[in-house]
């Protein structure tokens, strides 16, 4: 009887440590499914083929750091994909703060200059429209990339020194875009690489125009689905004004950067509708008529006025913005008085305005330009950018892999003014091409007017017939 139950407990004690091992083997499984860094490391415990994670010559290597400055884009981009096949590689939040400063009297004169320069060098005779800012920015992108006399011809073009520009360029951008009831202001910057030329981009390029521009960077394939991405980045960066900038690209780009900027503003004082006088006639320079809606209000209470013009300032809501008018004077042209435009006109029609109520009648209009830069911008100095031979970009791409130069800078500009505000937005678009394997020094001239030797070779050049013509 005392043997039987001395069997009974140990069957009892057998099955009770056979139940705990289970217990503790489940619990074990359940909590490796449930923590996935230990599945993740029993995972590659088991599978010793898989590659590590960490770089074994530098076992303390730290992870990249996803918030860090932009690189040179990678050969296999992990970005976002967008629709037409290109692939963002870096953000524009990325990029260590900016050293920026305020625009002062220096800056403000270097680019009013550069400002009146483009519009005087637009042929007049019909409407002209740029936004210089916008223009000013992506040849800024560009200036950052550029060598030697090119460098020298953009820097003149736009006055300052590169680091100078750059930081009173991220000030300025930052005071425009920042949020003010009434008035929105963007600024959007973007540069596009092809796909095949993503490790000839210099990293302190790409580090530059990220820190002070903000620039996006996509890798593309440089075809119709690029074309389809650019002008969707466009569209959605102008807030739907501009929907296109680009119609084809080249086989032969290799990079476009890109500028966008949009202002949806209200007039601090709107016109009343009921001031509106449809079909009122306005006289065109060489005094042929047509009709437009005259929208009839105050501007602010200061005239404008002195030799050649007169005219008004109208705020929009917030403060940072304003609608400057200028009308000829009676014998005075349009060309007259745009060549009259130079660096502090404005701020000096301002010191001199007459206080008073100003009474104004503006007509309702909205306007699309486009121009190519080209000339404009050749006519202004900057030749070298545009010629493959000797165009220097060598802080853009890599010279080693491949030159480029400026193939085209497109503009486009819209405004609508209306009885509620103004909405304007421009886009500048600077496409660059690789340049042809073959320089001006590899170009020969051979006129065989004088007696010479000839023979006919095999494909080892051996001669098959030999002779000489005398003449």
């Amino acid at each position: 009887m005392f043997a039987k139950l001395l069997k009974d407990r140990t069957i009892r004690k057998m099955i009770a440590l056979l139940c705990a091992v289970v217990m503790v083997f489940c619990c074990a499984a359940c909590g490796s499914a449930a923590d996935p860094s230990l599945r993740k490391e029993k995972s590659e415990t088991a599978d010793p083929t898989k590659a590590p994670t960490e770089n074994p010559a530098n076992p303390t290597e730290a992870p990249e750091d996803p918030t860090a400055t932009p690189t040179t884009p990678p050969a296999d981009p992990t970005g976002a994909p967008v629709s037409g096949g290109s692939t963002e590689l870096t953000g524009g939040s990325s990029g260590s703060p900016a050293e920026t400063k305020e625009p002062d009297d220096v800056m403000r004169e270097a680019y009013e200059t550069f400002a009146y320069r483009m519009l005087k060098a637009i042929p007049g005779g019909e409407t002209r429209m740029i936004s210089p800012f916008s223009i000013y920015t992506a040849l800024a992108m560009l200036d950052n990339g550029a060598e030697a006399n090119t460098l020298a011809q953009i820097d003149s073009l736009l006055g300052l020194t590169e680091a100078e520009r750059n930081a009173y360029m991220a000030a300025w951008i930052r005071r425009l875009t920042e949020s003010q009831e009434g008035a929105v202001f963007t600024n959007a910057d973007s540069i596009w690489v092809k796909s095949a030329l993503e490790k000839a981009v210099p990293k302190a390029f790409l580090d530059t125009c990220a820190q002070y521009y903000k620039a996006a960077v996509f890798s593309a394939a440089m075809d119709a689905g690029t074309v389809n991405d650019v002008n969707g980045w466009v569209k959605k960066n102008t807030m739907g004004m501009i929907d296109k900038i680009v119609d084809e690209l080249s086989p032969a780009t290799a990079m476009i950067l890109i500028n966008a900027i949009a202002l949806d503003a209200k007039w601090w004082d709107p016109f009343l509708t009921d001031a509106i006088r449809p079909d009122y006639t306005f006289t065109k320079e060489d005094g042929t008529t047509t009709k437009v809606d005259m929208m009839f209000g105050e501007a602010d209470h200061g005239y404008l006025e002195n030799e050649l013009c007169s005219g008004f300032t109208k705020s929009y809501k917030g403060g940072e913005f304003k609608y400057v008018a200028l009308l000829p004077k009676e014998g005075v042209t349009i060309a007259q008085l745009v060549d009259s435009l130079q660096p502090g006109v404005v701020k000096s029609l301002w010191e001199n305005e007459k206080r008073g109520e100003v009474h104004i009648g503006l007509p309702k209009y909205e306007e699309e330009y486009s121009l190519l830069l080209n000339d404009v911008l050749k006519e202004l100095g900057m030749t070298e950018a545009f010629d493959e031979y000797t165009a220097q970009f060598g802080r853009l791409v890599d010279p080693s892999v491949t030159s480029v130069y400026v193939s085209k800078v497109l503009h486009k500009t819209f405004i609508s003014v209306d009885n509620e505000g103004t909405k304007a937005a421009a886009v500048t678009a600077i496409v660059m091409d690789e340049a042809t394997a073959i320089g001006p020094e590899n170009i020969y001239r051979v006129v065989l007017d004088r007696p010479f030797v000839y023979m006919i070779v095999d494909s080892e050049g051996m001669p098959i017939f030999l002779g000489t013509y005398e003449g």
